[in-house]
């Protein structure tokens, strides 16, 4: 059925036949529900409708989300059919507060939708079947649950904030993946990053492509970045489609056009229902430039949905004009054709059922409470960063992996995080850091085999990373991008960020011809924090006597925990103490994302600081710092101990965080709130 060939409805004239049309609603509606079908003729379309005068939140977890904005109270979903859209329009969702997400299930008998009934419950994952009108709640949980999705093999996955996790940015509630299927006795986590992860939708190949916020440190600096993952449906196999090391910010709403084509909202920031572009990009050549389909000087657009014609079927709005609501159109080419909009609503998140698609069902590599996965890197000297210099078995001495460790909350009480005046486009201030790095762990350093290639045995469902140490101790290539082992899964990377478009050398790793390096022992990790292992050097090497004290501290840094004089960042020294505060202060001219006047979090042999304590140059000079002075002769005093020294460029390397224990409630005992920012926590 080609609905593009259908004149263009006027506004007016579908109110007027919405009212001539009830009977006809009712006889369609117990039609459908007679032959126990929603996705066939009668009811082919599923979308949420709005009134534009809803501004309130549904409440909920979901409010302190990065999509707050796209749940609102008084969104319902209605059924319809593209041939009668006005006449067949009929709620389905009476009774709830918010209605949302809905999607068919591939043979149309079946709609999920997330939902809340009132203000203080959980938005949940409900259903409708065509044998019964009345939604059945499916999945329940102490958390709130949306974009559900139904699995070929009967399972379903949504994101959720159940992780109780935070962004990395602060503040925010963080979203995850999680599959469910009946018999489960909680919901299944498959997606670890730190930073949210949501928009799942099922490919062809039976893969799930999802949009993931990339924060790691300063890398896209202040906001990060977000791109397009793909996944096995346990979570298993993933690997980056698109979008992370390329803007604009935000990438979204993902869906399977036709063959290796996937369609996608792109914007530079949060838009209205997180509206933007309609692009394009080829699964078989990710690198090409996006092709847009519709570009945001005409239409914002917010949802799409493809059809059995091959057409997609959007949510949109006119760009020009800010009263304007969101309807639903269909794109035909490169033009958006008006299917249905009432002036009083926003039109949102259509579904259309596709008879005859079946996507390939996959089975499961995981092993269910098998604490520990496997990785093999088949060379980690393979990469084209352009970046980066060469990487050989002269240059890297060890690979580090690092866990992280989010910051988390219950419910309603977490730690407190502020924004620093003047920088609100800035991540937010917490008790652990003022880096934007959260708190890490390093697993294990293990020296790569001649070839490059390490295997290792991690532990499983832990957001982990990489980095390549060189033989002086320094970090030389940081990964910057988090991923996960899934219960005894398998990964094999071929380098670290290679050249995708090559294959690998045909021959066995020579790490892999040997027993898996055990990182899973807890009594070889290790946790390196200002508080507890910096401070301590400091107070009893360098806060001392003649040296970086008050009232003359020697290069102008003063390195005393308690005492705050000269001109420093002072709502660091009012957070944390004056030494945290004068190595991670702000230099004027000099962007964060290159790092503070003496520390640059996440590149130790760019720190200024570690330039004084070898004295001499450790990098080029100007670069990556072109504000620093020369380094023309060494450090004044003693040197530290290598001892000393490898716990200071790892502490930097690791972002240079204040402390890795956060604390629950107010800013902790010791570091008191400028009283002009009392009322600046969050």
């Amino acid at each position: 059925m080609n609905i593009g060939s259908r004149p263009p409805t006027s506004n007016s004239s579908l109110i007027t036949a919405r009212a001539a049309a009830a009977l006809i609603i009712l006889t369609a509606w117990a039609a459908a529900l007679s032959s126990e079908v929603l996705g066939a003729d009668q009811f082919d379309l599923a979308f949420v409708r709005v009134p534009v005068s809803a501004v309130h939140g549904a409440g909920g977890d979901i409010d302190n989300t990065i999509f707050s904005g796209r749940y609102l109270k008084g969104m319902e979903i209605l059924l319809a059919s593209r041939e009668n859209m006005v006449g067949s329009q009929h709620v389905v969702t009476e009774g709830f507060v918010c209605a949302t997400d809905p999607t068919f299930n591939q043979d149309g008998t079946r709609l999920l939708f997330s939902g809340k009934r009132s203000v203080k419950d959980r938005l949940r994952i409900w259903e409708i079947s065509g044998g019964s009108p009345e939604p059945k709640q499916i999945v329940a949980c102490d958390a709130d649950c949306v974009s559900p999705l139904y699995l070929p093999n009967g399972h379903i996955v949504f994101a959720s904030t159940l992780s109780r996790e935070y962004e990395e940015h602060g503040g925010l509630y963080s979203l995850s993946i999680y599959e469910w299927a009946p018999g489960y006795d909680a919901p299944v986590r498959l997606t670890f990053n730190p930073s949210s992860e949501f928009d799942p939708a099922l490919l062809d190949d039976g893969r799930l492509v999802f949009s993931s916020w990339q924060h790691v440190g300063s890398h896209h600096w202040p906001g990060g970045n977000v791109a397009l993952l793909l996944i096995n449906w346990d979570g298993t196999g993933l690997f980056p489609f698109t979008g992370n090391h390329r803007e604009p910010w935000l990438k979204r709403g993902a869906v399977l056009l036709e063959g290796s084509l996937i369609s996608f909202i792109q914007a530079d920031d949060l838009l209205e229902f997180g509206a933007g572009a309609l692009v394009t990009a080829d699964m078989n050549d990710a690198f090409a430039p996006y092709k847009h389909l519709v570009a945001t000087e005409e239409y914002l657009v917010s949802d799409v949905a493809p059809m059995p014609d091959g057409n997609l079927l959007a949510s949109a709005r006119p760009s020009g004009d800010p009263d304007a609501s969101f309807g639903l159109y269909v794109l035909e080419g490169d033009q958006l054709m008006p299917l249905h909009d009432s002036p009083n609503y926003h039109e949102l998140n259509p579904a259309v059922f596709i008879p005859n698609r079946r996507p390939d069902t996959r089975f499961s590599t995981v092993v269910p409470g098998t604490p520990y996965g496997y990785l093999l890197v088949l060379n980690c000297f393979e990469t084209d960063r352009v970046d980066q210099s060469r990487l050989n078995s002269e240059t890297v001495k060890t690979v580090r992996v690092i866990e992280g460790l989010p910051v988390r909350h219950r419910g309603s009480d977490g730690p407190v995080f502020f924004s620093v005046p003047g920088r609100d486009e800035e991540p937010l201030i917490c008790a652990h850091s003022v880096t934007n790095y959260i708190p890490a762990r390093i697993l294990g350093e293990v020296p790569p085999a001649s070839d490059g290639s390490i295997y290792l045995k991690v532990p499983a469902d832990r957001p982990l990373r990489l980095q390549l140490v060189d033989q002086e101790g320094f970090m030389v290539m940081n990964e910057r991008a988090w991923f996960w082992i899934r219960p005894h899964e398998r990964r094999v990377c071929v380098g670290c960020h290679e050249n995708r478009e090559l294959s690998p050398n045909n021959k066995t790793a020579k790490a892999a011809k040997r027993m898996a390096t055990d990182l899973t022992n807890p009594d070889g990790w290790q946790t390196v924090s200002y508080r507890h292992d910096i401070q301590p050097i400091l107070r009893s090497n360098c806060a001392v006597m003649g040296c970086h004290t008050p009232p003359r501290p020697t290069a102008n840094m003063n390195l005393t925990p308690d005492r705050w004089e000269g001109d420093m960042d002072g709502v660091l020294a009012d957070r944390f103490d004056p030494a945290y505060a004068n190595l991670l202060m702000r230099q004027e001219g000099k962007s964060f994302a290159i790092g503070g006047r003496r520390v640059h979090p996440g590149d130790s042999r760019g720190s200024p600081l570690m330039w004084m304590l070898y004295g001499r140059a450790l990098g080029p000079q100007y670069a990556p710092a072109p504000f620093d002075t020369p380094i023309n002769h060494s450090h004044p005093g003693p040197m530290l101990p290598e001892e000393h020294l490898r716990m200071f460029r790892t502490w930097i390397d690791l972002g240079a965080i204040y402390d890795d224990q956060i604390s629950i409630g107010a800013w902790p005992e010791g570091t008191v709130p400028s009283a002009k920012e009392q009322g600046d926590g969050r």
